[in-house]
């Protein structure tokens, strides 16, 4: 668990060396909030009060196998469709996956207005208000 958590951090961090001071500052966050997680579990496993294996329910690693797929193909797939397409579906798949609750057409339907409009929310806040350009991509 820590080593994947140091790993991660260093994937959110060592990308962000190239951003602008502003565009750097979400990655940074989340990646020197991984990378304490991550520092914190070593420890905690150094000193034998790592968390204890409870095992993982098979629906429960289903879900996670499918929220690592989704956010792989989100990061294939940002430069290449742009950041409000990939965005709004990924964010689309994951509340379909993270959701436990019987698939119906009323929630298909508020998972992707849901979709458009934090992705929407998050692309003006971005780029109008913070001035980072994220990926417009072929599709928009």
């Amino acid at each position: 668990g820590a080593a994947l958590l140091l790993a991660v951090a260093a994937l959110a961090l060592w990308p962000s060396r190239g951003f602008s001071p502003l565009g750097s500052i979400f990655p940074r966050t989340i990646g020197i909030g991984l990378l304490l997680s991550g520092l914190a579990a070593l420890v905690r496993a150094l000193r034998g009060r790592g968390a204890r294996s409870r095992g993982i329910a098979r629906d429960g690693l289903l879900r996670s196998a499918c929220l690592v797929a989704i956010m792989v193909l989100w990061t294939v797939l940002l430069e290449r469709a742009g950041f409000v397409v990939t965005s709004a579906g990924a964010f689309f798949l994951i509340a379909l996956v993270a959701d436990r609750e019987p698939v119906t057409p009323r929630r298909l339907a508020l998972f992707a207005v849901a979709s458009v409009v934090v992705v929407t929310a998050f692309e003006l806040l971005f780029v109008r208000a913070l001035h980072v350009q994220l990926p417009h991509g072929a599709l928009i």
